[in-house]
Protein backbone atom coordinates (compact mmCIF):
# COMPACT_ATOMS: atom_id res chain seq x y z
CA UNK A 1 0.00 0.00 0.00
CA UNK A 2 1.09 3.63 -0.87
CA UNK A 3 1.24 5.00 2.54
CA UNK A 4 1.93 8.58 1.83
CA UNK A 5 -0.31 8.51 -0.80
CA UNK A 6 -3.51 6.84 1.24
CA UNK A 7 -2.58 9.64 3.59
CA UNK A 8 -3.02 12.74 1.01
CA UNK A 9 -6.08 11.09 0.36
CA UNK A 10 -7.02 11.39 3.44
CA UNK A 11 -6.14 14.69 4.23
CA UNK A 12 -8.07 15.94 1.43
CA UNK A 13 -11.12 13.91 1.97
CA UNK A 14 -10.67 15.63 5.44
CA UNK A 15 -10.57 19.23 3.72
CA UNK A 16 -13.30 18.65 1.32
CA UNK A 17 -15.47 17.56 4.46
CA UNK A 18 -14.52 20.80 5.97
CA UNK A 19 -15.12 23.07 3.69
CA UNK A 20 -18.20 21.59 3.25
CA UNK A 21 -19.18 21.72 7.41
CA UNK A 22 -18.31 25.24 7.25
CA UNK A 23 -20.71 26.36 4.36
CA UNK A 24 -23.53 24.77 6.02
CA UNK A 25 -22.79 26.07 9.13
CA UNK A 26 -21.43 29.69 8.49
CA UNK A 27 -24.81 30.76 7.29
CA UNK A 28 -24.74 34.19 9.02
CA UNK A 29 -22.78 37.03 9.10
CA UNK A 30 -20.61 38.33 11.95
CA UNK A 31 -22.64 40.23 15.18
CA UNK A 32 -23.32 43.60 13.89
CA UNK A 33 -23.52 46.31 16.52
CA UNK A 34 -27.14 48.61 16.45
CA UNK A 35 -26.35 50.87 18.95
CA UNK A 36 -23.39 50.61 21.66
CA UNK A 37 -24.66 54.08 23.14
CA UNK A 38 -23.50 54.80 26.47
CA UNK A 39 -25.35 53.19 29.45
CA UNK A 40 -28.28 50.95 28.10
CA UNK A 41 -29.86 49.69 25.15
CA UNK A 42 -32.78 47.25 25.56
CA UNK A 43 -35.42 45.27 24.47
CA UNK A 44 -35.55 45.91 20.72
CA UNK A 45 -38.47 46.09 18.84
CA UNK A 46 -38.16 44.92 14.42
CA UNK A 47 -40.04 44.53 11.57
CA UNK A 48 -38.63 44.26 7.61
CA UNK A 49 -37.99 47.20 5.98
CA UNK A 50 -39.38 45.67 2.40
CA UNK A 51 -36.08 45.90 0.88
CA UNK A 52 -34.33 43.18 2.44
CA UNK A 53 -33.35 44.82 5.64
CA UNK A 54 -34.53 45.72 9.22
CA UNK A 55 -35.67 48.51 11.32
CA UNK A 56 -34.72 48.42 14.60
CA UNK A 57 -36.72 50.05 17.64
CA UNK A 58 -34.96 49.87 21.55
CA UNK A 59 -35.93 51.53 24.94
CA UNK A 60 -32.59 53.60 25.00
CA UNK A 61 -30.98 55.17 28.52
CA UNK A 62 -28.28 57.16 26.93
CA UNK A 63 -28.84 60.22 29.34
CA UNK A 64 -28.41 58.35 32.50
CA UNK A 65 -31.55 59.91 33.61
CA UNK A 66 -34.05 58.86 31.74
CA UNK A 67 -35.57 56.05 28.91
CA UNK A 68 -35.65 57.27 25.37
CA UNK A 69 -36.95 55.69 21.99
CA UNK A 70 -34.14 55.20 19.56
CA UNK A 71 -34.34 53.86 16.00
CA UNK A 72 -32.18 52.28 13.59
CA UNK A 73 -32.00 50.92 10.00
CA UNK A 74 -29.67 48.22 8.60
CA UNK A 75 -30.31 47.15 5.08
CA UNK A 76 -29.71 43.80 3.34
CA UNK A 77 -26.09 44.43 2.92
CA UNK A 78 -25.56 44.65 7.18
CA UNK A 79 -24.91 48.58 6.30
CA UNK A 80 -26.25 51.34 9.12
CA UNK A 81 -28.50 53.19 7.00
CA UNK A 82 -29.26 56.06 9.38
CA UNK A 83 -26.92 57.88 12.00
CA UNK A 84 -24.48 55.90 14.22
CA UNK A 85 -26.20 54.90 17.31
CA UNK A 86 -29.34 55.31 16.02
CA UNK A 87 -32.39 58.37 15.40
CA UNK A 88 -34.14 59.66 18.12
CA UNK A 89 -37.72 58.64 18.09
CA UNK A 90 -38.70 60.80 21.34
CA UNK A 91 -36.42 62.32 24.06
CA UNK A 92 -39.20 64.00 25.91
CA UNK A 93 -38.81 64.04 30.15
CA UNK A 94 -39.30 61.27 31.57
CA UNK A 95 -39.49 58.06 30.05
CA UNK A 96 -40.69 56.13 27.21
CA UNK A 97 -41.42 52.61 27.83
CA UNK A 98 -42.98 49.62 26.30
CA UNK A 99 -42.67 50.61 22.53
CA UNK A 100 -44.30 48.33 19.46
CA UNK A 101 -43.77 49.20 16.02
CA UNK A 102 -45.55 47.99 12.61
CA UNK A 103 -44.28 49.28 9.00
CA UNK A 104 -45.94 50.36 5.92
CA UNK A 105 -44.66 50.73 2.67
CA UNK A 106 -42.28 53.40 3.42
CA UNK A 107 -42.83 54.50 7.18
CA UNK A 108 -42.71 52.44 10.28
CA UNK A 109 -45.48 53.47 13.25
CA UNK A 110 -43.80 52.92 16.61
CA UNK A 111 -46.44 53.88 20.00
CA UNK A 112 -45.27 53.72 23.57
CA UNK A 113 -45.40 54.28 26.96
CA UNK A 114 -44.93 57.58 28.09
CA UNK A 115 -44.54 59.68 31.46
CA UNK A 116 -43.73 62.76 30.43
CA UNK A 117 -46.97 63.85 32.57
CA UNK A 118 -45.52 63.28 35.85
CA UNK A 119 -48.68 62.66 37.29
CA UNK A 120 -49.18 58.98 35.09
CA UNK A 121 -48.52 57.02 32.30
CA UNK A 122 -49.85 57.72 28.49
CA UNK A 123 -49.55 56.50 25.21
CA UNK A 124 -47.88 58.51 22.28
CA UNK A 125 -46.80 57.29 19.11
CA UNK A 126 -44.15 58.71 15.92
CA UNK A 127 -43.74 57.82 12.18
CA UNK A 128 -40.54 57.95 10.84
CA UNK A 129 -39.88 56.67 7.14
CA UNK A 130 -36.74 54.50 5.04
CA UNK A 131 -34.70 57.51 4.97
CA UNK A 132 -34.77 58.08 9.04
CA UNK A 133 -36.76 61.22 8.57
CA UNK A 134 -39.44 62.10 11.44
CA UNK A 135 -43.22 62.52 9.87
CA UNK A 136 -44.86 63.21 12.78
CA UNK A 137 -43.77 66.28 15.89
CA UNK A 138 -41.27 66.16 17.89
CA UNK A 139 -41.51 63.67 20.68
CA UNK A 140 -44.44 62.00 19.25
CA UNK A 141 -48.55 62.73 19.10
CA UNK A 142 -50.80 61.94 21.51
CA UNK A 143 -52.69 58.74 21.37
CA UNK A 144 -54.17 59.14 25.06
CA UNK A 145 -53.57 61.90 27.52
CA UNK A 146 -56.09 60.83 29.93
CA UNK A 147 -55.31 61.75 33.70
CA UNK A 148 -55.49 57.82 34.86
CA UNK A 149 -52.81 55.45 33.48
CA UNK A 150 -52.43 53.92 30.50
CA UNK A 151 -50.45 50.74 29.52
CA UNK A 152 -49.66 47.44 27.55
CA UNK A 153 -50.05 49.09 24.30
CA UNK A 154 -50.42 46.87 21.26
CA UNK A 155 -50.77 48.40 17.44
CA UNK A 156 -51.02 46.98 14.29
CA UNK A 157 -51.47 48.39 10.63
CA UNK A 158 -54.66 49.61 9.35
CA UNK A 159 -53.82 48.49 5.58
CA UNK A 160 -54.04 52.60 4.88
CA UNK A 161 -51.08 53.87 6.48
CA UNK A 162 -52.26 54.58 9.93
CA UNK A 163 -52.26 52.24 12.70
CA UNK A 164 -54.88 51.13 15.33
CA UNK A 165 -53.54 50.66 19.22
CA UNK A 166 -55.21 49.00 22.09
CA UNK A 167 -54.17 49.60 25.58
CA UNK A 168 -54.61 49.05 29.11
CA UNK A 169 -56.90 51.99 30.85
CA UNK A 170 -57.85 52.69 34.21
CA UNK A 171 -60.07 55.78 33.64
CA UNK A 172 -63.03 53.41 35.19
CA UNK A 173 -61.23 51.89 38.05
CA UNK A 174 -57.05 51.04 38.70
CA UNK A 175 -58.24 47.25 40.05
CA UNK A 176 -60.58 46.85 36.82
CA UNK A 177 -59.09 48.36 33.94
CA UNK A 178 -60.43 48.17 30.77
CA UNK A 179 -59.46 47.74 26.89
CA UNK A 180 -59.64 51.07 24.80
CA UNK A 181 -58.67 51.68 20.96
CA UNK A 182 -57.68 54.48 18.52
CA UNK A 183 -57.18 54.38 15.04
CA UNK A 184 -54.15 57.05 13.50
CA UNK A 185 -53.81 57.60 10.14
CA UNK A 186 -50.86 57.95 8.18
CA UNK A 187 -50.44 61.64 9.01
CA UNK A 188 -50.83 61.24 12.60
CA UNK A 189 -54.42 62.09 13.29
CA UNK A 190 -56.94 60.21 15.72
CA UNK A 191 -60.04 59.32 14.18
CA UNK A 192 -62.14 57.97 16.58
CA UNK A 193 -63.23 60.27 20.16
CA UNK A 194 -60.19 61.84 22.01
CA UNK A 195 -58.37 59.33 24.23
CA UNK A 196 -60.27 56.61 22.32
CA UNK A 197 -63.16 54.53 22.68
CA UNK A 198 -64.14 51.05 24.95
CA UNK A 199 -63.76 47.44 23.57
CA UNK A 200 -66.28 46.15 25.76
CA UNK A 201 -67.03 47.55 28.79
CA UNK A 202 -67.09 44.81 31.97
CA UNK A 203 -67.22 44.21 35.20
CA UNK A 204 -63.81 42.12 34.72
CA UNK A 205 -60.28 43.16 34.34
CA UNK A 206 -59.04 43.52 31.10
CA UNK A 207 -55.35 43.15 30.53
CA UNK A 208 -52.57 42.06 27.76
CA UNK A 209 -54.44 42.92 24.81
CA UNK A 210 -53.18 41.72 21.41
CA UNK A 211 -54.42 42.82 18.29
CA UNK A 212 -54.68 40.76 15.04
CA UNK A 213 -55.73 41.79 11.37
CA UNK A 214 -58.40 39.09 9.89
CA UNK A 215 -57.43 40.06 6.38
CA UNK A 216 -61.01 40.90 5.00
CA UNK A 217 -61.67 44.76 6.24
CA UNK A 218 -61.54 43.98 10.14
CA UNK A 219 -59.91 43.02 13.20
CA UNK A 220 -58.92 41.01 16.22
CA UNK A 221 -58.67 42.61 19.61
CA UNK A 222 -58.17 39.14 21.92
CA UNK A 223 -56.85 39.51 25.64
CA UNK A 224 -56.48 37.96 29.67
CA UNK A 225 -60.02 38.48 31.36
CA UNK A 226 -59.77 38.29 35.36
CA UNK A 227 -62.70 37.70 36.78
CA UNK A 228 -61.35 36.92 40.14
CA UNK A 229 -58.22 35.24 42.00
CA UNK A 230 -59.52 31.72 40.50
CA UNK A 231 -60.71 32.86 37.25
CA UNK A 232 -59.08 33.74 34.65
CA UNK A 233 -59.71 33.32 30.58
CA UNK A 234 -58.96 34.08 27.23
CA UNK A 235 -61.45 35.82 25.81
CA UNK A 236 -61.75 37.39 21.62
CA UNK A 237 -63.71 40.33 19.99
CA UNK A 238 -63.86 41.73 16.22
CA UNK A 239 -64.09 44.33 15.07
CA UNK A 240 -64.31 46.43 11.79
CA UNK A 241 -61.89 49.15 10.72
CA UNK A 242 -64.51 51.63 12.05
CA UNK A 243 -64.83 50.21 15.40
CA UNK A 244 -68.09 48.79 14.54
CA UNK A 245 -68.63 45.32 16.63
CA UNK A 246 -68.50 42.59 14.06
CA UNK A 247 -69.69 40.15 16.87
CA UNK A 248 -72.40 40.90 19.21
CA UNK A 249 -70.42 40.22 22.30
CA UNK A 250 -66.78 38.78 22.90
CA UNK A 251 -65.91 35.09 22.90
CA UNK A 252 -65.07 33.03 25.42
CA UNK A 253 -61.97 31.22 23.89
CA UNK A 254 -60.94 29.79 26.83
CA UNK A 255 -64.33 27.82 28.72
CA UNK A 256 -62.39 25.64 31.48
CA UNK A 257 -62.71 26.61 35.08
CA UNK A 258 -60.10 27.53 36.18
CA UNK A 259 -57.52 29.67 35.46
CA UNK A 260 -56.25 30.66 31.81
CA UNK A 261 -53.64 33.32 30.38
CA UNK A 262 -50.35 33.84 28.42
CA UNK A 263 -52.11 34.00 25.17
CA UNK A 264 -50.42 34.07 21.40
CA UNK A 265 -52.63 34.67 18.16
CA UNK A 266 -52.08 34.11 14.92
CA UNK A 267 -54.16 34.87 11.65
CA UNK A 268 -55.56 31.60 10.40
CA UNK A 269 -55.54 33.08 6.54
CA UNK A 270 -59.28 32.29 6.33
CA UNK A 271 -60.52 35.30 7.88
CA UNK A 272 -60.29 33.66 11.17
CA UNK A 273 -57.57 32.88 14.22
CA UNK A 274 -55.66 30.58 16.06
CA UNK A 275 -55.52 31.20 19.84
CA UNK A 276 -52.82 29.21 22.21
CA UNK A 277 -52.92 29.86 26.12
CA UNK A 278 -51.57 27.75 29.10
CA UNK A 279 -54.11 26.62 31.67
CA UNK A 280 -52.14 26.78 34.98
CA UNK A 281 -52.64 24.00 37.14
CA UNK A 282 -51.33 25.00 40.79
CA UNK A 283 -48.62 26.84 38.59
CA UNK A 284 -46.27 23.30 38.78
CA UNK A 285 -48.30 21.51 35.46
CA UNK A 286 -49.01 23.81 33.73
CA UNK A 287 -50.36 22.89 29.83
CA UNK A 288 -51.11 24.37 26.56
CA UNK A 289 -54.00 24.58 24.73
CA UNK A 290 -55.02 25.93 21.62
CA UNK A 291 -58.58 26.70 19.39
CA UNK A 292 -59.51 28.00 16.25
CA UNK A 293 -62.15 30.52 15.56
CA UNK A 294 -63.80 31.26 11.74
CA UNK A 295 -64.96 34.84 11.26
CA UNK A 296 -68.37 34.14 12.04
CA UNK A 297 -67.23 33.24 15.54
CA UNK A 298 -67.46 29.81 16.01
CA UNK A 299 -64.86 27.50 17.36
CA UNK A 300 -63.49 25.38 14.32
CA UNK A 301 -62.00 23.10 17.22
CA UNK A 302 -63.19 20.82 20.55
CA UNK A 303 -64.94 22.97 22.42
CA UNK A 304 -62.60 23.22 25.41
CA UNK A 305 -59.52 23.40 22.69
CA UNK A 306 -56.98 21.27 21.33
CA UNK A 307 -54.56 19.96 23.67
CA UNK A 308 -51.16 20.97 22.75
CA UNK A 309 -48.60 19.53 25.47
CA UNK A 310 -50.05 17.95 28.73
CA UNK A 311 -46.86 16.39 29.70
CA UNK A 312 -45.95 16.80 33.30
CA UNK A 313 -44.34 19.86 34.64
CA UNK A 314 -44.81 23.43 33.14
CA UNK A 315 -45.15 24.28 29.73
CA UNK A 316 -44.67 28.19 28.80
CA UNK A 317 -43.70 31.06 27.07
CA UNK A 318 -44.90 29.55 23.43
CA UNK A 319 -44.48 31.55 20.17
CA UNK A 320 -46.55 30.68 17.25
CA UNK A 321 -46.61 30.56 14.04
CA UNK A 322 -48.54 29.96 11.18
CA UNK A 323 -47.80 26.84 8.47
CA UNK A 324 -49.03 28.63 5.33
CA UNK A 325 -52.21 25.50 5.24
CA UNK A 326 -54.59 26.60 8.05
CA UNK A 327 -52.61 24.99 11.00
CA UNK A 328 -49.35 26.44 12.96
CA UNK A 329 -46.29 25.54 14.35
CA UNK A 330 -45.51 26.71 17.85
CA UNK A 331 -42.31 26.33 20.55
CA UNK A 332 -41.67 26.15 24.11
CA UNK A 333 -40.32 25.98 27.30
CA UNK A 334 -41.23 23.09 28.20
CA UNK A 335 -40.14 21.20 31.86
CA UNK A 336 -40.81 17.90 31.71
CA UNK A 337 -37.09 17.67 32.65
CA UNK A 338 -34.64 18.69 35.45
CA UNK A 339 -33.84 21.51 33.24
CA UNK A 340 -35.98 23.31 30.48
CA UNK A 341 -35.63 22.23 27.51
CA UNK A 342 -37.27 23.06 24.41
CA UNK A 343 -40.07 21.46 22.77
CA UNK A 344 -42.27 21.49 19.33
CA UNK A 345 -45.52 20.58 17.85
CA UNK A 346 -47.66 21.20 14.36
CA UNK A 347 -50.93 21.25 14.10
CA UNK A 348 -52.80 20.70 11.31
CA UNK A 349 -55.92 22.77 10.06
CA UNK A 350 -58.59 20.73 11.26
CA UNK A 351 -56.58 20.85 15.15
CA UNK A 352 -54.99 17.31 14.93
CA UNK A 353 -51.67 17.24 16.03
CA UNK A 354 -49.28 16.29 12.66
CA UNK A 355 -46.39 14.79 15.20
CA UNK A 356 -46.21 12.92 18.32
CA UNK A 357 -48.21 13.55 21.16
CA UNK A 358 -46.81 16.19 23.49
CA UNK A 359 -44.38 17.73 20.86
CA UNK A 360 -40.99 16.54 19.89
CA UNK A 361 -37.52 17.40 21.07
CA UNK A 362 -35.93 20.93 19.33
CA UNK A 363 -33.38 21.34 21.91
CA UNK A 364 -32.67 19.18 25.01
CA UNK A 365 -29.04 20.51 25.41
CA UNK A 366 -27.81 20.43 29.24
CA UNK A 367 -28.57 24.00 31.29
CA UNK A 368 -31.83 26.18 30.40
CA UNK A 369 -33.97 26.88 27.25
CA UNK A 370 -36.14 29.69 27.49
CA UNK A 371 -37.51 32.44 25.63
CA UNK A 372 -37.94 30.64 22.16
CA UNK A 373 -38.96 32.77 18.83
CA UNK A 374 -40.22 31.28 15.58
CA UNK A 375 -40.49 33.01 12.67
CA UNK A 376 -41.37 31.08 8.17
CA UNK A 377 -38.49 31.97 6.29
CA UNK A 378 -39.82 30.78 3.16
CA UNK A 379 -42.37 28.10 2.26
CA UNK A 380 -41.86 24.70 4.26
CA UNK A 381 -39.00 25.84 6.57
CA UNK A 382 -39.08 28.00 10.14
CA UNK A 383 -36.53 29.39 12.05
CA UNK A 384 -36.39 29.53 16.05
CA UNK A 385 -34.03 31.90 17.88
CA UNK A 386 -33.65 31.13 21.86
CA UNK A 387 -32.17 32.29 25.09
CA UNK A 388 -29.70 29.35 26.37
CA UNK A 389 -27.87 28.39 29.55
CA UNK A 390 -26.34 25.51 28.26
CA UNK A 391 -22.99 26.43 29.96
CA UNK A 392 -24.89 27.54 33.11
CA UNK A 393 -22.66 25.49 35.73
CA UNK A 394 -24.02 26.64 38.98
CA UNK A 395 -21.25 28.89 40.19
CA UNK A 396 -20.62 30.39 37.10
CA UNK A 397 -23.16 31.22 34.76
CA UNK A 398 -23.13 31.90 30.81
CA UNK A 399 -26.01 32.28 28.64
CA UNK A 400 -26.21 32.73 24.21
CA UNK A 401 -28.59 33.00 21.89
CA UNK A 402 -28.81 29.62 19.69
CA UNK A 403 -30.68 28.85 17.07
CA UNK A 404 -32.39 26.42 14.63
CA UNK A 405 -33.58 25.59 11.00
CA UNK A 406 -36.22 22.93 10.80
CA UNK A 407 -39.11 21.73 7.85
CA UNK A 408 -42.42 21.20 8.23
CA UNK A 409 -41.58 17.58 9.59
CA UNK A 410 -40.01 18.87 12.42
CA UNK A 411 -36.46 18.03 11.24
CA UNK A 412 -33.60 20.29 12.61
CA UNK A 413 -31.74 21.51 9.54
CA UNK A 414 -28.50 22.55 11.09
CA UNK A 415 -26.65 20.87 14.15
CA UNK A 416 -28.72 18.67 16.96
CA UNK A 417 -29.61 21.24 19.52
CA UNK A 418 -29.05 24.37 17.65
CA UNK A 419 -26.20 26.88 16.54
CA UNK A 420 -24.35 29.65 18.76
CA UNK A 421 -25.49 32.72 17.13
CA UNK A 422 -23.99 34.98 20.35
CA UNK A 423 -21.89 33.68 22.81
CA UNK A 424 -20.32 36.60 23.74
CA UNK A 425 -19.21 37.88 26.99
CA UNK A 426 -22.07 39.70 29.04
CA UNK A 427 -25.63 39.09 29.54
CA UNK A 428 -28.00 38.00 27.00
CA UNK A 429 -31.33 39.17 26.40
CA UNK A 430 -34.36 37.19 24.33
CA UNK A 431 -33.91 37.73 21.04
CA UNK A 432 -36.47 38.87 18.61
CA UNK A 433 -36.57 37.55 15.25
CA UNK A 434 -38.00 38.85 11.96
CA UNK A 435 -37.93 37.45 8.57
CA UNK A 436 -36.84 39.98 5.53
CA UNK A 437 -38.04 38.10 2.31
CA UNK A 438 -36.11 35.73 0.34
CA UNK A 439 -35.54 32.92 2.39
CA UNK A 440 -33.72 35.13 4.80
CA UNK A 441 -34.17 36.60 7.98
CA UNK A 442 -32.21 38.69 11.32
CA UNK A 443 -31.93 38.16 14.91
CA UNK A 444 -31.60 40.88 16.82
CA UNK A 445 -30.64 41.27 20.57
CA UNK A 446 -29.53 43.00 24.08
CA UNK A 447 -26.27 41.78 25.46
CA UNK A 448 -24.34 43.47 28.04
CA UNK A 449 -20.38 42.62 26.69
CA UNK A 450 -19.18 46.23 26.42
CA UNK A 451 -22.05 48.69 28.47
CA UNK A 452 -25.13 47.88 30.52
CA UNK A 453 -26.90 47.19 27.40
CA UNK A 454 -26.25 47.61 23.92
CA UNK A 455 -28.30 45.88 20.29
CA UNK A 456 -26.74 43.69 18.28
CA UNK A 457 -27.97 42.09 14.81
CA UNK A 458 -27.14 39.38 12.99
CA UNK A 459 -28.14 38.87 9.19
CA UNK A 460 -29.06 34.69 7.83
Amino acid sequence: MDTENTFHRLISLFMLLLVSFCALHSTASAEIPVSTAIDGQFLPWVVNDGEGGAIVMWEDYRTGKDWDVYAQRIDSTGKIRWEENGVAICQADRNQRRLRMIRHDRHAIVVWNDRRDRSNWDIYAQAINLDGEILWQTDGIPVCINTTDQSTQAILSDGEGGAICVWEDERRSSEFQDLYIQRITAEGKPMWAPDGIPVFPSESLQSDPILVADGIGGFYVVWWDVIGYDAWHIMAYRLSLAAKPLWDAPILVSPMDGMQGEPRVIADGKGGIIVLWQVYENFINDQLYAQRIAADGSKLWEGTGVPICTASGIQKHASVIGDGNGGFITVWRDERDIYSDLYMQHIGADGTPVWEKDGIPLCTAGGHQDKPFIVKTENGQFFVAWLDYREDFGEESRDAIYGQLIDLEGKPLWDKDGMAISTSQGEHYPPFVVSVGGGEWVVVWSNTQEDNGDIYLEQF
